[in-house]
């Protein structure tokens, strides 16, 4: 999953999403959804707007480790933007049941909102 990241990292490639997807929703490895997940981050870094649609329906997943991913693909792809959508997508998983999702969302929070003026964001 890394190395389809570092191969594809910055280019939104279609190929390569769907694959990550692919494996993020039918892998039966726990890790491997987690990474392929966080990886979409690397994928859509200089299209930061696409990622949070993309991810909204993994962020309802069952799965704790596939929240945990999409927390991560947020605060990598978002990094620096101050996202409302993002923001919103992370706050709802900052309020999760399992432990080391909260952890990653408010990581991932701190991730999208750092650098942004007071008067631009309200957090």
């Amino acid at each position: 999953m890394h190395t389809i990241a570092m191969a594809y990292i910055g280019t939104g490639d279609k190929k390569a999403i769907l694959k990550l997807l692919h494996f993020a929703v039918s892998d039966v490895n726990d890790d491997v959804r987690r990474a392929a997940v966080s990886s979409l981050g690397f994928l859509l870094f200089r299209t930061p707007e696409v990622c949070p649609s993309m991810v909204a329906l993994l962020a309802e997943s069952y799965n704790p480790h596939v929240r945990y991913g999409t927390a991560m693909a947020l605060g990598i792809s978002c990094a620096g933007t101050g996202s409302k959508e993002a923001v919103a997508l992370l706050e709802t998983l900052a309020n999760d049941v399992v432990d080391f999702v909260r952890q990653d969302a408010l990581i991932a929070l701190g991730m999208v909102l750092v650098r942004q003026a007071d008067g631009r964001s309200k957090k």
